[in-house]
């Protein structure tokens, strides 16, 4: 049987185990989970929901009822190959994975295990490849124009999803008071990084907030079925929806993914996607950076341009869609499309080199002057026994 409990409703956690069985060697895992894991977790972590599900769920039936003091590393590795058997992805065994060598290096704190942590040394998952997905315009339109047609609350965050890039939290836990439509504005009060953001509305967007009722004395943007709580999840509407239109294989987050690859593909700097998705690393937009297949031909082109000059090419590139000749005559787009994508390269290229330089400052420079402050008629020649003679 379990012992989970609400952590908001117990105290503090006492040191060397109490509170949580008669001795250190009779402490169970669950009970060390429910009374001293879990509310150290929600005083220091925003994602304790996610750490008490992971251990409901996956801890608390191979470690329930075992004494701390009897668990050994040899069966976490065990239950740990039984896990990545259950079909379940190398990410979410690592992030499991995680959890527990929280609750044993806590455990280890506390002095319920004799030495380090058991989980210490056990390695986790090498996660091969990531996964990279992300709408092309006719799959986004066809996606949009299904989600105009529902009236469901769901489809209209999955619209803002898909006009903002924003994370899906970030949406489901609006309030109006975070909603500026007179400054096309929405305000996240506490985003990812740990600080609020502020996320600009297109028309389209706006559209969206505006068609949405507003509820009397119901602060969400998308009130839950539970009362006073926002909109949990879309998970449901979306499988059935994805499904239906054939995108099996995308996940809500890759509408984000979608929203910043469009993007770049109409020639906005790495910059302006760092703000618009909210980044404080201009490194992690880079995976964000999806060039279509077109614009790389295009750069392909400017080596030949350069290898071939003077000479008559026999398959000349075609313009792709949307790079079409400016009306004022002033050239094509995309050599102004290519410029801005290599100088934002060299600025990225920069302020890692700079970080870098920080991290490892370089030595001092020799006072050359110092050394040599005597002139050469100055300098003294040796001669064959040691000694010198001055050099008049």
């Amino acid at each position: 049987m379990t012992l989970f409990r609400n952590p908001s409703s117990t105290a503090a956690p006492a040191p060397q185990g109490e509170g949580c069985g008669r001795s250190a060697a009779g402490v169970v895992f669950d009970a060390f989970v429910s009374q001293v894991y879990l509310p150290h977790a929600r005083a220091r972590k925003r994602s304790w929901r996610v750490d008490e599900r992971i251990a409901r769920r996956y801890l608390s039936p191979a470690f329930g009822m075992r004494p701390l003091a009897a668990l050994s590393r040899g069966e976490v590795e065990r239950w740990l190959e039984g896990l990545s058997g259950r079909n379940l992805a190398p990410a979410t065994c690592n992030r499991i994975l995680a959890v527990l060598k929280s609750v044993c290096s806590l455990a280890a704190i506390h002095g319920l295990v004799a030495g380090q942590s058991l989980c210490a040394g056990v390695p986790f998952f090498k996660v091969r490849l990531q996964r990279e997905r992300y709408l092309t315009r006719e799959e986004a339109r066809r996606l949009m124009r299904a989600l105009e047609r529902s009236d469901r609350p769901e489809a209209a965050a999955l619209r803002l999803l898909l006009l903002t890039g924003a994370r899906k939290s970030e949406i489901l836990g609006l309030r109006w008071e975070n909603i500026r439509l007179d400054l096309r504005l929405l305000t996240v009060p506490l985003s990812k990084s740990g600080r609020p953001r502020h996320i600009p509305l297109s028309e389209a967007a706006a559209a969206v907030i505006r068609s949405l009722p507003r509820m009397e004395g119901n602060p969400w943007l998308f009130p839950g079925h539970a009362p006073g709580r926002p909109l949990s999840d879309v998970y449901l509407f979306w499988n059935r929806l994805r499904r239906s239109l054939g995108l099996k294989d995308v996940r809500v987050h890759d509408l984000r993914h979608t929203f910043a690859s469009f993007l770049v593909n109409a020639g906005h700097s790495l910059y302006e996607v760092q703000k618009l998705l909210g980044h404080s690393d201009p490194r992690t937009t880079t995976r964000y950076a999806h060039l279509g297949h077109a614009l790389l031909v295009a750069a392909t082109e400017t080596v030949s341009g350069l290898l071939l000059s003077g000479k008559r090419r026999t398959a000349p590139f075609r313009r792709p869609a949307g790079r079409e000749r400016r009306a004022d005559g002033g050239g094509c787009r995309g050599a102004g499309l290519r410029q801005a994508e290599r100088a934002e390269k060299e600025e990225l290229r920069m302020k890692v080199d700079a970080r870098e330089r920080v991290a490892t400052p370089e030595p001092r420079p020799v006072n050359r002057a110092f050394i040599d402050r005597r002139t050469v008629g100055e300098r003294k020649r040796p001669t064959r026994r040691g000694k010198s003679n001055n050099m008049k």
